[in-house]
């Protein structure tokens, strides 16, 4: 089987986490530690995606986060570049990641180049290294999407719509979109994950969408990247890349949830990396 390298990774952490504000103490929420001691959201993310062989990895962050150190920014040095990117809407609550991810591709390092392998993701979500690995294997020339095939029915849950015909191509995700006449027609395949790999022969694509959801749609820069997402899926321009549950992720929106990644989740997974 062939396998691709992921080239470039931008992790967007301008949010602030208000609903876990019981748990932050006013801290950030990716700045915030999952091992109890120093090892931050941004940190893990570091460290697994240097694992995978990503060489350049740029966080956007806000006027509070940006800049922040980093313990392991200096561990992955010798592997992989890491660089901050600053989204600096001074009233953070009217900027979405869409919005981050807008002023991403706007950087002057010219992150899609229309040559290389782009990861675009959460910060607040924590996935086992060896999640990267799917990404790597070789597919079509479409974008790639991870989702969890292994979904709960629930209203909570980003899910991932196609078409019967073409199961693998998405067409629709959203949250509360089953049994409304939006999925009618179309086959649930999974619940998304929150990472995006865009291919190169999207990238042109990928900023046009992006521009125009910015400039047009109705929340502006409000608009969270899943807005991004859905115009690609719109073109049928992402590929389903299913897993099943042996491959542990989780979003962490609550302080209860913050307590579960940090007692059972992160323990689970910390001898993975």
């Amino acid at each position: 089987m062939t396998r691709r390298s992921i080239d470039k990774a931008v992790i967007l952490a301008a949010g602030l986490g208000n609903r876990i504000s019981k748990a932050s103490a006013g801290t950030p929420k990716p700045l915030l530690p999952i091992d109890g001691k120093d090892t931050t959201f941004l940190d893990w993310h570091l460290r697994a995606l240097a694992k995978a062989g990503v060489k350049e990895i740029y966080i956007v962050g806000n006027k509070v986060t940006y800049e922040a150190k980093l313990v392991a920014r200096e561990e992955v040095a010798g592997s992989a570049r890491v660089g901050w990117i600053l989204n600096p809407t001074e009233d953070i609550s009217t900027s979405g990641s869409g919005h981050s991810a807008w002023y991403a591709w706007r950087d002057e390092r010219d992150i899609l180049d229309g040559k290389s392998r782009v990861v675009l993701m959460d910060a607040d979500i924590v996935y086992e290294p060896r999640i990267y690995d799917l990404l790597k294997t070789e597919g079509s020339s479409r974008s790639k999407s991870l989702v969890c095939a292994d979904f709960r029915q629930t209203d909570e849950e980003v899910l991932v719509f196609c078409e019967e015909a073409s199961p693998t191509v998405a067409r629709l995700h959203g949250k509360g979109l089953q049994g409304t006449p939006l999925a009618d027609g179309l086959v649930c395949r999974g619940e998304a994950t929150g990472i995006l790999l865009l291919e190169p022969g999207d990238h042109a694509v990928v900023r046009q969408v992006t521009d125009w959801v910015i400039r047009f749609s109705t929340a502006k820069t409000r608009s969270e990247h899943e807005d991004i997402t859905q115009r690609m899926m719109t073109l049928g321009r992402v590929e389903l890349v299913p897993f099943g549950r042996d491959l542990l992720f989780m979003e962490c929106d609550t302080p209860d949830e913050y307590t579960l990644l940090t007692t059972e989740m992160y323990p689970k997974i910390a001898a993975r990396l």
